[in-house]
């Protein structure tokens, strides 16, 4: 198409006889070889919380003091941390400032006049936004706190922060820190983790590649013939051993269990086509009698600090540890069940499920002595049955991990290969079913995106205004 005028109007065209041309004069060179960085990357937003009542769920919106039914947009700049609402009788922002200090245990936040202009992260007006289910969110202030309301009393839907070892009493007048988040943002939540994780799919965005590439939402399944090999097995034997004897390494609620199956279901997902990795790997390097938790940082370093600042008390925890690695799926998580006969009743579920099906199996339990513990294994339905695959396993021998692989069919049998010889309270599983196409990776590219090659695009680097829309190519589409 080309831009053209008839009559005073403009209007586009592919047809060569249609006139005038509109012809750009040379004295536009210097604008066209010119790429152009955004004033910023606010995102416009609301922040909702909801209540139910005698008549059904009703749905409130924070804004600047209080809270209400009205639907109030609100501005969240990731570079500066803003969350603004803009004051349409001076022009300016008012934005929201966290009031914590180490002596509170919570306080009020404050609304004060501030400018878009990006800040230090250690600034009481920068929040931060976590996933704690696939539509709704977490958000904390620069100090780690947690931003909550109060649904009754005398300042019900005024906002507040509370330290985290404050949240079991602070049950007064019930509060929530769950909040419903615009799509748009947790969109970009996710295109900003796939770029620290460079598990984008389009270095640059905007090419023909991507633009052309047909959105079709299929099931994330395994083919349904898929076999553990032997090769596979020596892959998944090398992972779980990959740790030091004696340490606890952890980053937020992301143990070494957990890095492991996240490396196991990346690698099944990613490979199963083309067979297993035979070194390296898809977060950390596998190495026996190592902590996975150097390479990871080496390979990924702010994709490590995001894990770490992952809030520890979601209702169902590890979801949001899961979107941080594995932005690029849609994932479900069941409930957590903590009765024998649920669990039960969930594995006859996972029985029952498609050959190919797989899941993050998220395990609580409690040691004869009264310890507690926690857990983390993938789990494969094959077309023999269910398999759990050990993690963080550093003295079984290669025979015994290939016994502990057999499928099974028996509920019963399920249940005691993820108790493992204790006690299970709570089970939690969490399934990717499909591929989350994140809009922001069609059409956004950031400067030095070739990642780790094809399917691993990114920078490693959080999206800034001065580095996005910088491709190798020149201009890459922004919108």
């Amino acid at each position: 198409y080309r831009l053209k005028d008839t009559n005073w109007y403009g209007y586009i065209s592919r047809n060569s006889g249609d006139r005038y041309d509109h012809t750009l004069d040379s004295s536009m060179d210097d604008w066209i070889g010119t790429v152009a960085i955004p004033g910023n990357i606010s995102i416009q937003t609301s922040i909702a919380w909801d209540l139910q009542t005698t008549e059904g769920n009703e749905r409130y919106f924070i804004r600047w003091g209080s809270s209400n039914k009205n639907t109030t947009p609100l501005y969240y700049n990731p570079e500066s941390g803003h969350i603004a609402q803009y004051d349409p009788s001076s022009g300016l922002l008012n934005c929201m400032y966290s009031k914590m200090t180490d002596k509170y245990d919570w306080n009020w936040v404050k609304w004060g006049k501030c400018s878009d202009a990006p800040i230090k992260k250690d600034n009481p007006a920068f929040w931060n936004v976590f996933f704690e289910t696939d539509k709704e969110g977490a958000i904390t202030d620069y100090k780690g706190n947690v931003l909550r309301v109060t649904r009754y009393g005398l300042n019900w839907g005024v906002a507040y922060t509370v330290k985290p070892s404050y949240l079991e009493k602070d049950t007064t007048h019930s509060p929530t820190s769950l909040f419903v988040i615009d799509k748009d943002l947790l969109d970009w939540t996710r295109y900003t983790y796939s770029n620290l994780g460079k598990t984008d799919q389009y270095c640059p965005a905007g090419n023909k590649e991507s633009l052309g590439r047909k959105r079709v939402k299929r099931n994330l399944n395994l083919p349904s013939d898929f076999q553990l090999t032997r090769e596979w097995i020596q892959r998944f034997y090398e992972i779980a051993r990959s740790n030091i004897s004696g340490t606890i390494p952890r980053r937020g609620v992301c143990g070494v269990c957990m890095l492991h199956s996240y490396q196991m279901i990346a690698e099944l997902l990613e490979y199963h086509s083309r067979g297993p990795l035979t070194s390296g790997g898809y977060f950390f390097d596998t190495a026996p009698n190592r902590d996975p938790f150097i390479s990871f940082n080496q390979r990924y370093p702010q994709l490590n600090t995001l894990l770490t600042d992952v809030p520890s008390y979601a209702n169902r925890l590890g979801f949001g540890s899961t979107l941080v690695m594995l932005p690029q799926y849609e994932w479900t998580s069941s409930d957590t069940i903590t009765t024998r006969s649920g669990r039960l009743l969930h594995a006859r579920t996972l029985i029952n499920s498609p050959p190919g099906s797989i899941w993050l199996g998220l395990l609580r339990g409690r040691n004869a002595n009264g310890s507690t513990w926690g857990h983390a294994v993938p789990i494969l339905r094959t077309s023999q049955g269910i398999v759990v695959i050990p993690t963080n396993v550093l003295t079984v021998s290669l025979n015994t991990y290939i016994r502990s692989l057999a499928p099974t069919m028996d509920p019963n049998e399920v249940i005691n290969r993820l108790e493992n010889g204790s006690t299970l309270t709570e089970l939690t599983t969490i399934q990717p079913v499909r591929i989350y196409d994140i809009p922001f990776s069609l059409t956004v590219s950031t400067r030095d995106c070739t990642g780790d090659g094809d399917g691993r695009r990114g920078s490693g680097r959080y999206p800034t205004s001065s580095l996005i829309n910088q491709c190798s190519g020149g201009r890459c589409i922004l919108q």
